[in-house]
């Protein structure tokens, strides 16, 4: 008799405990709380990692390669109060075969309502009129939202963050069609914006592309802290344009990782301009005829 009432009250105990879990909010709910989360803040900072390769499969002839490796490595912060930012990216591109290696620093400021860059050696500024535009172009949350807004939201259950005690709801994001035909289109172009010129895209998108995007969002304050696509194109015969006495075994195969992290939420972001660049030649926007540059 003892041992059933100790069954019947661990089987209690055991119900008990479910009826108190929190239930997993759907995906739609986690996208609402997102957006909500995401409209009033005023900075966050934000690092992009982005690892390609491209193999050129079954190309011969002078100049031919085999393919190379792309890394690129982006951070940035960015003040929405007072429309500011900074940002440096650094890309290094290394063929297949190791023999060659490019790479590439860009520093870029936001700042007064005029845009620094360091080409070269050589900083360059630029006035622009409407600061809103600027930020806009390099407000990466922004962006993500944009694109998850078009999506459906699967939500796959919870993690904690690393070895932090951060709780995150684990999302799967499937992109409507424009916006995955986009992300696809502006990963082929960061190889060589050539390239899709020798591909018929729509038959990529439709035959040779593998899309797998995640995205994890914070319990507690429902702002995204990463995105992670994971894309595969492959362009064989039938989407390659090529002239018809080219071997029927040519194929180019993209792969390529995406992350996004995103933090440092409503944390003071003070943009703080090179000497080099306070020093640099500001240029003026083309203006319509009888505007003055004083009223920007």
């Amino acid at each position: 008799m003892k041992r059933i009432l100790l069954v019947l009250a661990l089987a209690a105990a055991a119900f008990a405990g479910c009826i108190g879990d929190e239930p997993l909010p759907s995906g739609g709910e986690v996208k609402e709380r997102m957006a909500e989360a995401t409209g009033d803040l005023e900075s966050y900072s934000f690092e992009i990692d982005m690892d390609q390769t491209v193999e050129f499969r079954n190309f011969e002839g002078e100049g031919s390669q085999e393919g190379e490796m792309i890394l690129l490595r982006w951070a940035g912060a960015i003040n929405l109060t007072d429309q500011s930012s900074t940002e440096v990216s650094t890309s290094r591109r290394t063929t297949l075969a190791g023999d060659k290696t490019a790479e590439e620093t860009v520093e870029v400021y936001f700042l007064n309502k005029t845009l620094y860059q360091k080409m070269g050696d050589e900083w360059i500024g630029l006035l622009q009129p409407d600061p809103q535009y600027g930020i806009e172009k390099i407000d990466q949350l922004a962006h993500l939202m944009e694109m998850i807004e078009r999506a459906e939201i699967v939500g796959e259950g919870t993690e904690k963050a690393g070895s932090g005690s951060q709780e995150l709801y684990r999302l799967k994001v499937i992109p409507d069609d424009d916006t995955a035909y986009g992300v696809m289109l502006g990963q082929i172009s960061s190889v060589d914006p050539r390239i899709p010129l020798m591909i018929d895209m729509n038959g990529l998108f439709e035959r040779g592309a593998e899309f797998d995007w995640t995205v994890w969002v914070s319990k507690d304050t429902g702002l995204p802290t990463e995105s992670r696509i994971s894309t595969v194109y492959t362009a064989g015969p039938g989407i390659l344009r090529m002239p018809p006495e080219s071997p029927g075994t040519l194929e180019i195969r993209f792969e390529t990782l995406e992350v996004r992290r995103f933090g440092g939420y409503n944390e003071p972001v003070v943009v703080l301009l090179p000497e080099e660049a306070r020093a640099a030649p500001v240029l003026l926007p083309d203006l319509p005829e009888g505007e003055d540059i004083s009223s920007f």
